[in-house]
């Protein structure tokens, strides 16, 4: 399954459809799929993200955008690829992929997709959550600041607001650190907005990345700038 479109307002004339590219995953919501292309997606998606993770802990050398390379189908002479090794990859694979999916059936009530980067830097899946909203012309951004969290995050390290320059329109990245409530564990959080004008609305799509891994830090932005143009947001009704 390489896309899901959604409407994210109804009545509102927008819809929008994501185009996964290669190396992400599409994680169909229950509900508003068929089960037996769900069924048929894990399947996938678990023989794939065991591929990914390889028969070797150790992933070797990242590719430029944190990806390792995708392991080649097991040898006999490989001793690292016997079947308790490959049977714990399955077991790995298959817990991230249920993760996965119950990510992206708690948000689809709200009309909201989920995507997963596979195979960056030797993890499980990195999961990105994606939106879509409209408003009238003259909104002032402020839901759309708070959405990828610049209102927030820890008061000693603030979010860091950039505004990149983006061929479809207008662009902010928020970056931050915030300590989990009880637990004290941290979490990075890489997220990615873009508004677009329609004539008398605006259209703003929000890609939302978070980890308690901080190694995964450093590529999110990467990650998010190539997920991005992969948002295709259309109006009906254009004027």
């Amino acid at each position: 399954m390489a896309s899901i479109p959604t409407h994210p307002s109804p009545g509102s004339g927008f819809s929008w459809t994501v185009e996964a590219p290669a190396g992400w995953l599409v994680v169909p919501p229950r509900g508003f799929v068929a089960a037996a292309t769900i069924s048929e997606w894990e399947r996938n998606a678990v023989a794939l993200v065991a591929d990914s993770l390889g028969p070797d802990p150790d992933p070797g050398p990242a590719r430029p955008d944190g990806r390792a390379a995708l392991s080649g189908p097991a040898t006999d002479d490989d001793p690292a690829t016997d079947d308790d090794v490959r049977a714990e990859g399955l077991r790995i694979a298959a817990a991230a992929v249920a993760g996965l999916r119950e990510f992206a059936d708690g948000v689809a009530p709200d009309g909201n997709r989920v995507l997963a980067a596979v195979g960056v830097l030797g993890r499980t899946p990195v999961p990105v959550l994606v939106a879509v909203g409209t408003g009238p012309s003259d909104d002032d951004g402020a839901g759309l600041l708070a959405a990828l969290g610049a209102t927030g995050g820890t008061p000693l390290v603030p979010p860091t607001i950039e505004y990149p320059d983006l061929p479809d329109g207008d662009g902010v990245r928020v970056t931050r650190l915030d300590v989990g409530e009880g637990t004290g564990g941290a979490w990075v959080s890489v997220t990615l907005g873009r508004r677009t004008e329609h004539g008398d609305a605006v259209a703003d799509t929000v890609l939302v990345c978070r980890s308690q891994d901080l190694f995964l830090g450093a590529v999110l932005s990467d990650l998010l700038d190539e997920l991005l143009p992969a948002v295709k947001i259309s109006r009906r009704d254009a004027s």
